[in-house]
């Protein structure tokens, strides 16, 4: 007679060799000789789980949980399973118990630091996967885990350095180094991300994900038809893997010449979307790009309605609570009243050029610009001032307690930084939006920094916002409501920096900037107290890596096109209309 650890070790070896259907009758047969066996409900689970039926996993998992509540195996299961739908505070609850009950599992360490990392919270994932990898230091893909955690703070050398950790624990396992080449796109280094993927597609010509992967790198190197060219014969394939809708896409966007049909890949992306065991946070990205993909081609009232599914899927909570604190503290502790209580460092350095605004209203292409100067070098967004931030307790509360000594400590960390991305040029641009929020603090640090303030239409910034999947950060951009409220703040900030500090800050409005592009390039330089040069008028021949959502755009001449598509959406947009009437009226009478 065949013994129960024969037959769970059959239906295991079927569950690895992907035959899921026979495992689970495997398994069914096994319960039906013992009814009450639980490790065999648990492994049922497992397959329905694999085989994509997640609904019915997770009721069995939780059918598991109540006559076995502190079981770390069901806990585990049930806590990724909700991950992979979204429901991110159930599985946190779930891993979190797990992690109590088998203290010495990195598996469960791991799957806790994802819960934070597809949420956003970046610090706390890294962390989480720190003591993850003490209780397991020869596994590779916690370090793969860590380096992706670095390249989205954009601290790409710790990133590289985790990435490089984990080739050398498993220098033949080519998932290891897939992930290796995704590291170097993340920090700019497209020639090695090439050069590392056409290594892999040697040895597996055929790879989907190998091919998807080289044209997304050749669409961030300028050469968009090549990279159509790759993905022009996979149009066909069905099923369709996440990695392949995801290049098609990106490059049906960007592309100007149409060199991917965007009514075949539109059908592609439908295809990936409705796929069983497609992620939701996979599902969110592949909505937010068939919305562009429909705005792209006119279809304005279906590009809303598919972008507003995918925010409902991104289910992101803003507090609004939380946004009122926040700014009421900023305005407090930079009150008139308050302000000479405050030190400043004796930092004279001028390095520090900072372009701030909301995202979407032409940070990037300001960065683009100057940074064809010769004079200037672009830093991108850098995490140095909310990272400091973020360090202080009770901020900004906390910096009435700051001496000079203190913020010269901080002023010299960030200026280490600027002078590892340049050591020569005379400004260092550090674009980070949010910095919005920090002009105080950076008053503080920098009495002699400039700012450039990015001002746009608030519709064009609060539609564009809407139609992004921010991957980190942002939360106001998933609901008109939750934009207006945070738009209402963030303009009632920089009017209260501009009264209070004195601090210079130049005014760059997106619509001039298109319309007169000369006269505004003139005019920044100028802030700056830097000689015209043609090639700032020449931006979009820059070929220097851009790591933000707009890499695509600043490749291209300037056009009023996107300046305007707000006025396309006029019923859509109306609810904002009414909610930001004052910000708007006074937007338009200044322009």
């Amino acid at each position: 007679m065949t013994s129960y650890i024969e037959l769970f070790d059959r239906a295991a070896a079927l569950a690895r060799a992907g035959r899921l259907d026979e495992a689970f009758k495997a398994y069914n047969r096994i319960l039906r000789q013992d009814p009450g066996n639980a490790q065999a409900r648990y492994r049922i689970a497992v397959v329905e789980l694999m085989r994509g039926r997640t609904r019915e996993g997770i009721k069995l998992l939780e059918t598991g949980l109540k006559t076995h509540p502190d079981d770390p195996d069901i806990l585990f299961s049930l806590g990724r399973a909700e991950m992979s739908q979204g429901a991110y505070e159930g599985a946190t609850g779930h891993l979190v118990r797990a992690a109590d009950r088998a203290p010495d599992r990195a598996d469960i360490r791991t799957a806790l630091g994802d819960v934070h990392f597809l949420q956003g919270a970046l610090e706390p994932a890294l962390r989480i996967y720190q003591a993850a990898s003490d209780l397991s230091p020869d596994d590779p893909r916690i370090k793969v885990n860590m380096a992706n955690a670095y390249s989205r703070l954009g601290d790409h050398q710790k990133a590289l350095s985790a990435i490089e950790d984990a080739r050398t624990l498993a220098p033949d396992r080519p998932e290891i180094a897939f992930a290796h080449a995704n590291t170097l796109r993340a920090s700019g280094d497209l020639d090695a991300a090439r050069a590392l993927i056409d290594k892999l597609l040697t040895d597996s010509p055929d790879d989907i994900a190998l091919i998807a992967f080289k044209a997304e790198i050749l669409d961030r190197a300028g050469e968009t038809q090549a990279a159509a060219k790759l993905l022009t014969p996979l149009l066909v394939t069905n099923p369709v893997p996440h990695a392949l809708a995801r290049a098609c896409g990106q490059i049906a966007i960007n592309s100007k010449q149409g060199d991917l049909p965007p009514g075949d890949v539109a059908d592609l992306v439908e295809r990936a979307i409705a796929a069983p065991n497609l992620h939701r946070f996979e599902r969110r990205g592949l909505l937010f790009m068939q919305a562009a993909l429909l705005q792209k081609a006119g279809r304005t009232e279906d590009a809303f309605a598919t972008c507003s599914r995918a925010n409902a899927e991104a289910a992101v909570n803003y507090d609004k609570d939380q946004i009122n604190r926040r700014f009421d503290r900023y305005q407090n502790t930079f009150s008139l009243a308050r302000l000479p209580k405050l030190s400043r460092s004796t930092v004279a350095d001028a390095t520090p050029l900072f372009i701030v605004g909301m995202p979407r209203s032409g940070t990037t292409l300001v960065e683009q610009i100057l940074d064809s100067h010769p004079d200037v070098a672009g830093g991108g967004e850098l995490g140095g001032i909310p990272g400091a931030a973020r360090t202080l307790s009770d901020y900004p509360d906390t910096l009435e307690s700051l001496n000079a000594d203190d913020l010269d400590t901080i002023a010299g960390d960030y200026l280490t930084m600027l002078g590892d991305i340049s050591d020569t040029a005379r400004f260092v641009t550090d674009k980070m939006p949010i910095n919005a929020e920090h002009l105080g603090f950076i008053w503080q640090l920098f009495p002699h920094a400039r700012v450039v303030h990015c001002r746009r239409h608030p519709l064009a910034i609060g539609l564009s916002c809407y139609f992004q999947n921010f991957r980190t950060g942002n939360e106001f951009a998933f609901s008109l409501d939750a934009f207006a409220h945070y738009y209402r703040h963030y303009d009632a900030l920089m009017q209260h920096w501009k009264e209070t500090l004195n601090l210079p800050i130049h005014e760059l409005r997106y619509e001039q900037m298109v319309a007169h592009p000369r006269e505004s390039i003139e005019d920044l330089l100028g802030f700056c107290d830097l000689p015209w040069d043609d090639a700032c008028l020449a931006f979009d021949a820059n070929p220097r890596f851009v790591d933000t959502l707009s890499y695509a755009q600043v490749r291209q001449p300037l056009t009023r096109e996107p300046a305007a598509r707000h006025l396309k959406y006029a019923t859509q947009l109306a609810p904002l209309v009414e909610a930001l009437a004052d910000e708007i009226a006074r937007y338009e009478a200044e322009a």
